[in-house]
């Protein structure tokens, strides 16, 4: 199987001026067949983002599971991912004979505000060890470092510290001193909900010194977040840099949690040469609330791409989307509970793919499917999705077009509050249409500015829905949270 997906794409590169132009690498190993000769991919980054390999436009479509088992890892290869996380050289190894590049992660060695000498060398161990590895593609940095710069305070904070307490607390032979301090953690809470950080944190840190303790983490909180956050950003770009000087062939991907304002996450972007986040909005429900802005919904994968991109101008933004069902990696649940979780079906996981394509993503990885049953209706509707997308290659990867296209839609019974969502694509001399209706009800929706199309027919890819363009526009109906992939036939 191709690393290019089922229809490989040469794409015209005349005049594409590189972000990052890479040499080629050539380099012998030995393999357990004796030694041979393997060419370590040319990996660029294109003006408009998109991934370039060996000459070829490439919309990468990853996995985070490394599957164990060859059937699955082959049943991936054969839907048509091309990127897969390997942790050592057997694992790209295994990955460059199953024709899927990889992804290595640098750990926190990629942040040189401290140890700087040791973290140094180690960069410098895992571009002599893995550098050269044909199956490598890209290195990843900690995965969603800014926000636990954020996230574990909070949990210290607000969720273990009061815990461990409380067992103290409970103990206490002096029944009076005991209400006190559950008074004075009550309090705390309360300082923590207005806001007034530095108040709770000190009142939580006597608290542990009235019980005769020392604070385990007294300068661990949301008040040192901010100095905390701004030194690993600072590591990061040195590290960044180091990196790149020693390993210019890799570009560097930094994932984001789906958190964190855009100047923030700005500032980290420095240090990576294509960026994203992972959002898994499946189902809408308060016992997930993964997305902290107010769409909570599947069209919060495509408010997020755009965050990504306001945030990392000029760069590709990967999404990552979710592979898996909340109800198998949350724990405590009862089991009312976990029959409000449910994982996405084929139709969701379809529509947030092409959500984050519309909104401008240059690929997309799938996390979690580790946790899911491979005999499972997910995993053949997460394939099938997957298998879509890579047949779809010429057009994924092809330039966006220049049209400008805009939409109306007819009257209908709802607010209407999001609607429609188009992506043109120029693929071989010939308008491809990706069209996204971001609305939970159906929408008859026109498409304007096909001047010069007139008479060109187009159907739905698996869909079967046709329309022409007359007058310079195009009329089908489509239903919420939909997408058509309008194919020129």
């Amino acid at each position: 199987m191709s690393r290019f997906g089922n229809a490989g794409y040469a794409a015209d590169r005349k005049g594409t001026n590189m972000l990052r132009v890479v040499l080629c690498t050539v380099f012998l190993f030995a393999s357990l067949g004796g030694a041979g000769k393997a060419v370590a991919a040319n990996a660029a980054i294109a003006t408009d983002g998109m991934t370039v390999v060996d000459g070829e436009r490439v919309f990468v479509l990853g996995l985070y599971e490394n599957p164990e088992d060859d059937e699955v890892l082959r049943q991936a290869a054969q839907a048509g991912f091309n990127l897969v996380r390997a942790g050592n050289s057997d694992a790209l190894d295994r990955l460059d004979k199953a024709g899927l590049w990889s992804w290595v992660n640098t750990g926190y060695s990629i942040d040189l505000s401290e140890n700087r000498d040791a973290r140094v060398h180690e960069l410098q161990r895992l571009v002599d060890t893995y550098g050269k590895h044909p199956a490598l593609l890209v290195w990843e940095v900690p995965d969603e470092a800014l926000w636990n710069c954020w996230y574990g305070p909070v949990t210290w904070r607000t969720v273990e510290e009061p815990r461990q307490q409380k067992e103290h607390i409970d103990k206490l032979e002096d029944q009076a001193l005991a209400e006190e301090l559950r008074l004075e953690q009550e309090r705390v809470a309360e300082l923590w909900r207005q806001g007034a950080y530095v108040k709770a944190e000190t009142l939580a840190n006597e608290i542990w010194k009235r019980l005769g303790l020392e604070p385990p983490r007294p300068d661990y909180g949301l008040t040192q977040s901010p100095s905390a956050a701004d030194r690993m950003c600072a590591g990061f770009i040195d590290g960044y840099m180091v990196l790149q000087s020693k390993d210019p062939a890799h570009p560097i991907w930094m994932n984001h949690a789906p958190r964190n304002q855009i100047g923030q996450l700005a500032s980290f972007n420095v240090a990576a040469d294509a960026v994203g986040c992972d959002i898994y909005p499946v189902p809408q429900s308060g016992l997930v609330g993964h997305s902290d802005i107010a769409d909570k919904s599947l069209t919060s994968v495509g408010a997020y791409t755009d965050r990504m991109q306001k945030a990392a101008p000029g760069k590709p933004v990967w999404m990552v989307l979710q592979g898996f069902n909340w109800a198998d990696i949350m724990q405590g649940l009862k089991d009312e509970q976990r029959e409000q979780l449910r994982p996405p079906t084929r139709s969701e996981t379809r529509f947030m793919a092409y959500d984050a394509i519309v909104h401008g993503a240059r690929g997309i990885l799938y996390w979690g499917t580790a946790y899911v049953s491979k005999d499972s209706e997910f995993w053949d509707d997460l394939l099938a999705v997957v298998k879509e997308l890579s047949e779809l290659q010429p057009v994924l990867s092809a330039h966006h077009s220049a049209r400008r296209i805009t939409t109306t839609f007819a009257q209908t019974y709802g607010s209407v509050d999001r609607s429609i969502e188009v992506l043109p694509k120029d693929v071989d001399g010939k308008l491809w249409l990706i069209v996204v209706n971001e609305w939970s009800g159906p929408l008859a929706y026109t498409l304007h500015g096909l001047d010069g199309q007139d008479g060109v027919r187009y159907r739905a890819v698996g869909g079967g829905e046709e329309a022409v363009v007359s007058g310079g526009t195009l009329t089908l109906t489509l239903p919420g949270f939909s997408v058509h992939v309008l194919e020129p036939v």
